[in-house]
């Protein structure tokens, strides 16, 4: 029996992220900004950057400066903004570092002038507008008072301004052309005061392929990039490719009579005699606790029977299939296939939730098309 060197692992394809890079550049005809947070929703914030930046991307984005040190540790220069807080000694790395900052407040403002005069060196920021989410950011009416301000204190400079889109992953949401009408209103206001910095962006994924009158000239795009579903209740365009792919390998398989139970709590109890297969994936490794998982083994779906352990969990196969034999979680497997966005349903959540909380003991593999495995 040969088997790989993982019992449970997940397969990125860098293709398919650089296909999906560059459809969306031949799309918005505008420059993209890939953002990267959170390990890049789980698929690996290094390697998906390195492709996206082959494929063609302009900028690389993360929520917290840690993940910025993480992406220029691993050689990566290119240009890169934090979407999220920073402390002021993370503003003095990122000055050394030419790591662009979100000032959102006047009281950012005033802790990146400090920070950028000590060092002797400007804060390249870009200006967060508020047009709804509520989150960061100033008004549209403060947009020109802010950047004022910002160039009076000094130590500071402006290369961008941005805001996000709340509701894009609903069809036809009227707070969408709301949004991007107040975010147009504070550019408006920037160039009538000959402020208007040089990237101006709104369109996160669900944006960048639904909503062109929010490209202006820099679309940021996270979940699209790496083939995840961004609108709701709509399939991943079949335009664009998906990157991941979870597999395990069968670690047991028993003959189990009519009677008896399975797992914690003995929740499942066999109405016949069946092929009961152990897989090493649990809670533990993100795979969620809930009634109605589904995996495919042999190309065909079967049932996750038994409360899910932390470590491991059990399947009723139809025949009895050799230890080692491989089984897809996500993925596609013969005819069959369970995307992210399918096991989202059952699951109860949306997909960039499910990738994200993924162990990072379940090792990531990068692939190419060319390579199987």
């Amino acid at each position: 029996m040969e088997m790989g060197p993982y019992a449970n692992w997940i397969e990125i394809n860098l293709d398919a992220i650089e296909h999906n890079v560059r459809y969306l550049l031949t799309s918005t005809r505008q420059p993209l900004m890939a953002v990267v947070k959170a390990d890049a929703y789980g698929h690996g914030s290094v390697e998906v950057g390195k492709a996206a930046l082959h494929a063609g991307a302009s900028w690389l984005a993360v929520a917290r400066y840690g993940e910025a040190r993480v992406l220029r540790n691993a050689g990566i220069t290119s240009p890169l903004l934090v979407l999220g807080m920073v402390t002021p000694s993370e503003v003095d790395e990122a000055i050394a570092n030419h790591v662009t900052l979100n000032m959102y407040s006047f009281e950012t403002a005033e802790m990146y002038s400090q920070r950028g005069k000590a060092a002797g060196k400007p804060v390249l920021v870009h200006q967060k507008i508020n047009t709804g989410m509520n989150r960061l950011g100033v008004l549209p009416e403060e947009a020109v008072a802010l950047a004022r301000r910002a160039n009076e204190l000094g130590g500071i400079h402006i290369d961008g301004m941005f805001s996000h889109y709340a509701n894009a992953t609903t069809p036809g949401d009227p707070f969408t052309p709301l949004q991007t009408k107040r975010f147009k209103q504070a550019v408006d206001l920037m160039t009538q005061a000959n402020l208007l910095p040089k990237w101006i962006h709104l369109c996160n994924s669900a944006g960048s392929y639904y909503e062109p009158d929010g490209y202006f000239n820099l679309v940021r795009s996270g979940s699209a990039v790496v083939g995840l579903a961004f609108r709701d209740n709509e399939p991943f365009p079949a335009v664009m490719r998906q990157s991941f792919v979870w597999k395990a390998l069968l670690s047991a398989c028993k003959l189990v009579t009519k009677g008896e139970g399975i797992g914690y709590g003995q929740t499942y109890i066999l109405e016949k005699d069946g092929y009961i297969g152990t897989l090493p994936v649990g809670y533990g490794d993100g795979y969620r606790r809930k009634m109605g998982n589904h995996v495919l083994i042999d190309g065909k779906r079967v049932p996750v029977v038994g409360s899910e352990c932390m470590d491991q969990m059990m399947i009723l196969m139809p025949k009895a299939y050799p230890v080692g034999t491989e089984v897809v979680l996500i993925g596609t497997q013969g005819n069959e296939s369970i995307f992210v966005e399918d096991i989202c349903k059952t699951w109860k959540t949306i997909e960039v939730d499910a990738t994200t909380n993924i162990n990072f003991r379940v090792p990531r593999v990068y692939v190419r098309d060319q390579v199987s495995r």
